[in-house]
């Protein structure tokens, strides 16, 4: 029997327990700022929410730290080449928010990634449009499909993204094509029907036109389950006949209690094991896709998720492997504990995925942008998440996505939306956005937790010029600064309605500010150590003034209203 739990290294285990017994606190403490000292190894930082003594980690050891009555401390011994920073009050021996100090290469940090609901996106074939579907098929379904995508490849290369996931494109039954037919044939309702290879031939049509334009091709394959009519010939070319089951989790129950028709794979079954990876490697090898997506990976066990990466790492080293591991009824404590045990190599093995989506921070965003709450729970959520999680991968930062109301929904206020674009577009590792955002895409009643009201239609003939050229800017600047999506990530300030961090990667140094209020702010935070005295930084993104540097290392800001403004160092 293959255990959910079994096979993590010791200290990756001990790490979670100090989790569970943190409860459902939010990070308390956390850094309210964090800037390098004058001399090599030296930290200055300021603590809040502290209920004890204080203890400083550097990747997770120990470090020496004179500290003030006011959370201030001044740390000393921090190694060149720490890459995270991390706090504890009173007796924890682990830390319970954490910064990173260093620029990250991991495998995927640099993208931009539009995600695609494909029935929902662009039509191109009318013929198509229902071909094979006797399931459920959306009420907002509109017959998008490959044709329809192809004819927007300059739209989307254009927005400034490095990438596409694309929604299960497989022969299914559903408009939403969660529900696999034949993981080797493209359905006709999004390409040929009746043709599987000119099928085929179209898809490889769309990829070569994406990836010629910059923009790499993720796939969505749904390895835990598939339809329960399962095409057992066309479907299983090598003629392994995997097995299947019934539902084994309550999420699993609830999808057939809705009528979902699904079977899910027998992982206790080693030919069936086989059989889904060969699938995966099909397309990244064969069909030269560039990622995949793996959807609800907590229903497969965690030394299938290695194995799995470690073949692909083998055979294709630069493909980017993400997971979706979502507990929607944990609560966010919850959520972040179990998202952190598919961020934890497995012994023996290795990794599982080079990211997963952070759906902690994504509640704080949608609290802070959409439902007017803390900014300042979102800094306690990345520094939360980055203690939580550890440094294997890095997390997939989102604003919504196909099962959650769209940000746009909550906020009904475009420049919120654009805020919250512009700070998630200046975080390291990945970041994806829903299709439609850039046009203030949404819909009417949003609500937490499982909802498919954000599939709805691109309005193609009604995009929102100013908000997509906004939305470039943002994306645009992303992709061309480093700094920006690789770069170490300092906090400096964070309240109710403003947020302040530096992002810097060598010599360069980006601020970051959003400003939440209906009025223009100003703040002061303290940059030195980061910038030298009578600093200039120019504007990058955002609109609106770069702060000015004083002689004693304080920069000056006034942040517009609603909005997220990037500043960065001139290029030398």
């Amino acid at each position: 029997m293959h255990s959910l739990r079994r096979g993590f290294a010791a200290s990756a285990i001990a790490a979670l327990a100090t989790v569970l017994l943190a409860g459902t606190a939010l990070a308390d403490p956390r850094f309210a700022s964090v800037t390098p000292g004058d001399a090599p190894g030296a930290w200055t930082v300021t603590v809040t929410g502290a209920a004890g003594d204080l203890r400083f980690f550097a990747d997770g050891r120990p470090v020496q730290a004179q500290v003030g009555g006011d959370g201030r401390a001044v740390l000393s011994g921090v190694p060149a080449d720490a890459a995270f920073l991390g706090v504890a009050d009173g007796g924890g021996a682990e830390p319970e928010a954490a910064v990173m100090l260093a620029p990250t290469d991991a495998v995927g940090t640099d993208l931009a990634v539009y995600h695609i609901m494909v029935g929902h996106f662009a039509n191109g074939n009318r013929s198509n449009d229902r071909d094979q579907m006797r399931g459920f098929v959306h009420k907002n379904y509109i017959g998008g499909d490959l044709q329809g995508l192809l004819e927007r490849v300059d739209h989307i290369a254009g927005l400034g993204v490095t990438a596409v996931w694309l929604s299960p494109i497989f022969a299914a039954e559903t408009s939403h094509g969660y529900d696999v037919t034949n993981y080797y044939a493209i359905g006709g309702a999004r390409a040929v029907p009746g043709d599987p290879e000119a099928s085929l031939a179209l898809f490889r049509k769309v990829r070569d036109a994406l990836q010629q334009r910059g923009v790499k091709v993720i796939l969505d394959v749904p390895l835990n389950h598939a339809h329960q009519n399962y095409d057992r010939r066309a479907g299983d070319p090598d003629g392994v006949k995997p097995k299947a089951t019934g539902p084994k989790q309550q999420a699993e129950r609830t999808w057939d209690s809705w009528g979902a028709k699904f079977r899910y794979w027998d992982m206790d079954h080693q030919p069936t094991r086989d059989f889904l990876k060969k699938v995966a490697l099909h397309w990244l090898v064969e069909e030269k896709v560039d990622g995949i997506r793996l959807d609800y990976v907590r229903g497969v066990d965690h030394e299938f998720w290695a194995e799995l990466y470690k073949e692909i790492r083998a055979v294709k080293p630069d493909a980017f492997i993400v997971g979706e591991a979502w507990d929607d009824k944990a609560g966010v404590e919850g959520m972040a504990r179990d998202i952190a045990l598919y961020r934890q190599p497995v012994e023996g093995i290795g990794p599982q995925f080079d990211a997963a989506f952070d759906f902690p921070v994504q509640y704080a965003i949608t609290d802070a942008f959409g439902r007017g709450r803390s900014l300042a729970a979102v800094e306690e959520w990345l520094q939360r998440g980055e203690a939580i999680y550890g440094p294997a991968g890095r997390p997939a930062y989102f604003l919504d996505n196909h099962d959650l109301a769209r940000l746009g929904a909550w906020a009904n206020d475009d420049d919120k939306v654009l805020a919250a674009v512009g700070l998630m577009s200046a975080l390291s590792g990945p970041v994806f956005l829903f299709y439609g955002t850039e046009t203030g895409l949404s819909h009417p009643a949003p609500q937490s937790g499982f909802t498919d009201a954000s599939r709805v239609a691109m309005p193609w003939e009604g995009l929102n010029k100013a908000m997509v050229a906004r939305t470039t800017e943002y994306l645009t600047a992303r992709r061309d600064n480093p700094v920006l999506h690789r770069g170490a990530r300092l906090p400096l300030l964070a309240d109710d309605t403003v947020l302040v961090m530096a992002k810097r990667d060598g010599d360069t140094v980006a601020l970051v500010g959003t400003n939440l209020a209906a009025s223009a702010r100003e703040v002061t935070v303290d940059v030195g150590g980061l910038l030298k005295a009578g600093a200039t930084l120019a504007p990058l993104a955002g609109g609106g003034p770069a702060p000015t540097v004083s002689a004693d290392g304080k920069a000056t800001w006034t942040l517009p209203p609603e909005s997220t403004q990037i500043a960065i160092t001139p290029k030398s």
